[in-house]
Order: structure tokens, then sequence, then C-alpha cells
């Protein structure tokens, strides 16, 4: 971002803003809303008119670009990774950046709209998290019931969980992803890029 570009945005006097007054900014035109969260969680549930740019392919150079008028307001799920991006963008000399508290959660329990998708799958984390329950269960009833050899079967899902949480792979959610269910055309959630005036990214 050129320095330029970054006396050009609009300076703001907290880095975060509840979820009330950022609905205020948007509908005022001072502000746009960037959904930090994943297409999946995107497709589910998200603010109408904000832009998709997950933070798992996050950079500061290929970010949205300041806004001449209106402040960046970032949203993740409940506020933990639309705070680490910020503190990389405000690092990086962006002043026009603030994180919407709570984030989406926050959003919910302040009664603001968003528009909902029902029939979407579940995010592809809760689906993870939820067969690997059931695999546990079952493996744990036939350890208990069948053999206890099964116990080794348990071990072996929990190095996995190891294995994912130490570098990031998860074959589990890599198969996931594949399903049917999964593949379908992400209707609701447009392509990971900022509102007009912004850069394209995600």
């Amino acid at each position: 971002m050129s320095t330029a570009s970054a006396l050009a945005s609009p300076s703001v006097a907290s880095p975060t803003v509840a979820p009330a007054e950022a609905a205020r900014l948007v509908e005022r035109g001072e502000a746009f809303i960037v959904d930090l969260r994943e297409p999946d969680e995107h497709r589910r549930e998200h603010v109408a008119g904000a832009a998709l740019f997950p933070s798992s392919v996050f950079s500061v150079s290929g970010f949205p670009s300041p806004d001449r008028v209106r402040q960046t307001l970032v949203m993740c799920r409940s506020g933990s990774r639309a705070r680490k991006v910020a503190e990389a963008l405000w690092a990086a000399g962006r002043t026009d950046v603030r994180v919407i508290e709570g984030g989406i959660v926050g959003w919910f329990k302040a009664g603001l709209p968003a528009e909902r998708n029902a029939s979407a799958p579940l995010p592809l984390m809760r689906q993870v998290m939820i067969t690997v329950g059931a695999m546990l269960l079952g493996l744990t009833a036939l350890a208990v019931f069948v053999s206890p050899w099964f116990l080794a079967a348990i071990g072996a899902v929990a190095a996995g969980l190891l294995f994912a949480g130490l570098t990031g792979i998860c074959a589990l959610a890599t198969m996931l992803s594949k399903m049917p269910w999964n593949r379908a055309p992400l209707a609701s959630a447009p392509k990971a890029c900022a509102p007009s005036g912004g850069a394209c990214c995600n």
C-alpha cells in the first residue's frame, strides 16, 4: 500500500466497533464489511453486501485497498481471526481498519439482519468434529464390548488429530470437502473480492 493511499483512507478513533454501530456506518455509506470467514461459513450465513476475503489466504498486499471515504470493518465468526488480520494491517500502516466486536455471533446477538441458508451444509470444521466424534464413540463402544484391540484405532484417530493440528493438513477435511453436498455451487457466496472501490483480491 502506498503512503498516498494510507493518507487518503479515513482514520478511525477506535480499533473496534460494536455491531449496531457497524450496521449504522454501513447504512450511511461510511463503511463496508469484509467477511474473513471461509466460503462454507459464508454460504450458510452472512451479512448482506459483505465482501468475502477468507483469512486462510490473507496477505497484506492482497487485501482490499483503503477506500477514500469509507472505513473497512473486518468480521469473522467471533472476532479472533478478524483481530489477527487487523493487527497485521495496522502494523502495515492501515488506519481505516476496525474489528466488528464479537464477529457474526455478536451481530446476531445484537438482533441485526443477515442472510441465512439453512439448507447449506454445515461449515467444514463442524463436519470434521462431528465425524471424528462419531468415530471415537463407535471405536470406544467396540473396544468395550468387542475387543480392546480397537483402542489402537482410537490412538490412530488421536494421532491424526495431532498431525492435523501441528501441520495444518487434515486428510479428513480434504475428503469431506470432496463430498457431493460440499461441492455444490456457492450460490450465496461471491468470489473473494472487495466491493466496488476496493481492490479485487481473500
